[in-house]
C-alpha cells in the first residue's frame, strides 16, 4: 500500500512537469507561427514566402492543436490520479482508525491481564 501511495504522490509531480514542458512548447508555438504571419513580404518572392509561410503555419497550428490535445489528456490524467490519491488517503486513514482502536483494546485486555494475574498470585 505504501508503494502504491507512494507512487501516487509521483506520479502528478511529473505530471506537472510534462504540463509545464507542454505549456511552453505551446508558446513557442504560438510565437513560430505569429512571426510566420507578420514576417513582411519581398515582392519578387511573395508567392514562395507565402507558401513557405502557410506550410510553416499550418504544420506548427497542427502541432500546436495536438499539444493542447496532450495538455488536455495530461490534465484529465492527473485528475484521475489525484482522485485515486485521495481514495487510498481515506482507505489509509480508515484502516489507521481500525488499528488505532484494536491497539487499545490490546492494551485494555492486556492490563485486565495483569490484573487478574496481581490478584491471582497475591491469594496464594
Amino acid at each position: 500500500m505504501k508503494a502504491t501511495v507512494q507512487k501516487c504522490v509521483r506520479s502528478p509531480r511529473h505530471s506537472k512537469e510534462a504540463l509545464n514542458r507542454l505549456n511552453q512548447a505551446i508558446q513557442q508555438l504560438k510565437t513560430e507561427v505569429s512571426s510566420a504571419q507578420s514576417q513582411p513580404r519581398e515582392p519578387e518572392k511573395a508567392k514562395d514566402v507565402e507558401a513557405l509561410r502557410d506550410v510553416a503555419s499550418s504544420g506548427a497550428k497542427g502541432k500546436l492543436a495536438w499539444l493542447e490535445a496532450a495538455l488536455q489528456r495530461a490534465k484529465q490524467e492527473m485528475a484521475r490520479q489525484l482522485r485515486e490519491y485521495q481514495e487510498l488517503m481515506i482507505v489509509k486513514l480508515g484502516l489507521d482508525f481500525e488499528i488505532a482502536t484494536y491497539r487499545r483494546l490490546l492494551e485494555g485486555e492486556e492490563q485486565r491481564l495483569c490484573l487478574g494475574l496481581g490478584a491471582g498470585s497475591a491469594g496464594k
